[in-house]
């Protein structure tokens, strides 16, 4: 299984996968020294321990002092998992401490990977993993399926079995239906991403019944995403429909799963042959969403969709975005994919020249970078074939009524679909 960095070269990997950053923001201080003190914590034996542990603790809380002394938001998630590992670590040898440690960590984890810090995030839970030996089955096994996933997104993916495998063991032991739920799904987006759909279908269904049983919506809503993607690759719009409109009335309001949700509805619609439903739905993902890598997938979504209904001159908004988009972003697959769509989208309404010069665009950055499958799949007659409105397939009386909702969908939320990206 993939060890553990140390703290130093966890952070130069992650940054040499962006040729244009030399941080990853104010938060980088206090990872760094996290990963350290729980590097050498993770080492030591216990006669040493308690006196690291309180060490440790105590130079976070100077760096938590430091922040709140420079204006830091002192009521900010990464405030409240620094004081928690402060308290956390004063007690380690205790289950409410070794708990206390393992949830922040998990936090910290989190923006670490959002970010882009996946060798920091992976070493940090690794490292807590040893340390917080005396916590509690929920937050041991909850470790093991947050490293699964940072395992994953690193493409890692035999170390990322190996731990949901590790959580599964423990949620089994402990009779943690929630915990087996979360690792069912962890190992479903592993076999999607291998290409086993049958075998991710099959981790997907458990996990949403075993959710279900435990009442874990946000499990839920997992559950139903994966099941939407499987049944959209299989073309079972029925169930593929049905799972993604589920999804999004799990939301409860999250934005993020909001966008996240909609734009795979919209994927369905499009390919389903109801473009002016997946229209709106791409619409409505990029009026609850800043972040640019999303941002960029539902805008070609949405030109091409646009497109496909005859919508030219929402088209014509859509494109002017994409552009503006793609100059000021440093992610070249995702700006070369939503010009592969662009140049769809304007071949679909007869813009031959529009059409050209996006697909020309889109076949320099591919070229540029060695994406093979994306050069492909802008050569003309891809293009042509993309282009073309599928017949829209019969759907059972329900799914008709999410697609007539989502073609009457949020028109007032327009001009929030064209708000200002991030570039990161």
């Amino acid at each position: 299984m993939l060890a553990p960095l140390s703290p130093f070269d966890a952070y130069r990997s992650d940054l040499d996968r962006f040729a244009k950053r030399s941080e990853f923001g104010n938060a980088d201080t206090v990872w760094l020294l996290l990963a350290h003190c729980l590097g050498r914590l993770s080492r030591v034996g216990e006669g040493v321990r308690e006196q690291l542990a309180h060490q440790s603790a105590d130079a976070l809380r100077d760096l938590m002092d430091a922040s709140i002394a420079a204006g830091t938001a002192s009521d900010s998630p990464h405030m409240a998992d620094l004081r928690r590992i402060v308290g956390g670590l004063a007690m380690i040898d205790t289950r409410a401490g070794a708990d206390a440690v393992s949830r922040s960590c998990r936090g910290f984890a989190a923006r670490m990977a959002e970010v882009g810090a996946l060798s920091v995030a992976y070493s940090v839970l690794g490292y807590a993993r040893v340390v917080v030996s005396q916590g509690g089955d929920r937050e041991r096994g909850l470790l093991a399926a947050d490293q699964a996933r940072v395992a994953r997104q690193l493409g890692e993916l035999e170390s990322s079995d190996e731990l949901y495998r590790v959580a599964t063991m423990i949620g089994e032991r402990s009779g943690d239906q929630e915990l087996v739920a979360r690792a069912a799904l962890g190992r479903g987006v592993l076999a999607r991403v291998r290409g086993n759909y049958p075998k991710a279908r099959l981790f997907f269904q458990t996990g949403l019944e075993m959710a279900q049983q435990a009442g874990a919506r946000e499990l839920e809503f997992f559950a139903h995403q994966g099941l939407t993607i499987i049944h959209g690759v299989s073309r079972d719009f029925d169930a593929g429909v049905a799972h993604g409109w589920a999804a999004f009335r799990l939301c409860d309001g999250d934005s993020n799963r909001e966008a996240e949700s909609l734009t795979n509805l919209a994927q369905l619609c499009l390919d389903a042959g109801y473009p002016k439903a997946a229209l709106r739905s791409f619409l409505g993902a990029l009026s609850r969403t800043s972040v640019l890598r999303v941002r960029l997938s539902a805008l070609g979504g949405a030109a091409l969709a646009a497109g496909r209904a005859g919508e030219v001159t929402m088209l014509q908004r859509l494109s002017q975005e994409i552009q503006e988009s793609v100059e000021r972003s440093a992610l070249p697959y995702e700006n070369a994919d939503a010009l592969r769509a662009l140049a769809s989208a304007h071949a679909a309404i007869d813009d031959q020249v529009g059409a050209e010069r996006f697909r020309q665009q889109c076949q320099k950055i591919a070229r540029a970078r060695g994406f093979y499958e994306l050069e492909m799949s802008c050569e003309r007659p891809e293009i042509a074939r993309v282009a073309a409105k599928p017949v829209a397939r019969d759907l059972q009386e329900d799914n008709y009524g999410v697609i007539t909702t989502l073609e009457l969908f949020e028109p007032e939320t327009d001009e929030a679909a064209f708000a200002l990206t991030r570039s990161g």
